[in-house]
């Protein structure tokens, strides 16, 4: 039988507090975010409408990207193309889940972001400016390229 005073007791309760302290901190870890390869298609003639691409690397915590936004738009969506039954779809994504230590890709036949009101004069070579809102890194800019590919 093993017996304990009011002090070992109360030095164990404290450990276990320790201990579950840490293991919280282990599933809140700060997302860190890294932003690479934007690029967006050039509006085909006279459209005001395209797609733009990029890679979101996570080497931290989770996280979830809220709004996109360009210089270049009046507005950028977020949405995913995906074939079901032989259909191609595409709908809108109002969040997307960042997974801690994971990848996110924006690229043709998937993930993509639709951009909408392109302003007049947007040519391929031009500098695209992306900004991401992510609900806990914060807000971020990527900058890329109009063209056929990232840059």
């Amino acid at each position: 039988m093993i017996k304990l005073n009011r002090r070992h007791v109360l030095a164990l309760a404290g450990a276990g507090m320790a201990l579950t302290a840490c293991g919280q901190g282990a599933k809140t870890t700060i997302p860190k975010i890294t932003l690479s390869k934007a690029w967006m298609r050039p509006p085909p003639g006279s459209r005001d409408t395209s797609a733009a691409y990029l890679i979101i690397q996570n080497d931290g915590g989770a996280d979830t990207l809220v709004s996109v936004s360009s210089p270049l738009a009046d507005e950028v969506q977020m949405h995913i193309s995906e074939m079901k039954d032989d259909v191609m779809s595409m709908r809108r994504e109002e969040v997307v889940p960042i997974p801690a230590h994971g990848t996110v890709i924006y690229k043709p036949g998937g993930r993509h972001l639709m951009v909408f009101g392109i302003h007049e004069g947007v040519k391929t070579g031009d500098k695209l400016t992306l900004t991401l809102t992510f609900k806990r890194a914060g807000t971020m800019t990527v900058e890329g390229v109009v063209g056929s590919g990232p840059a």
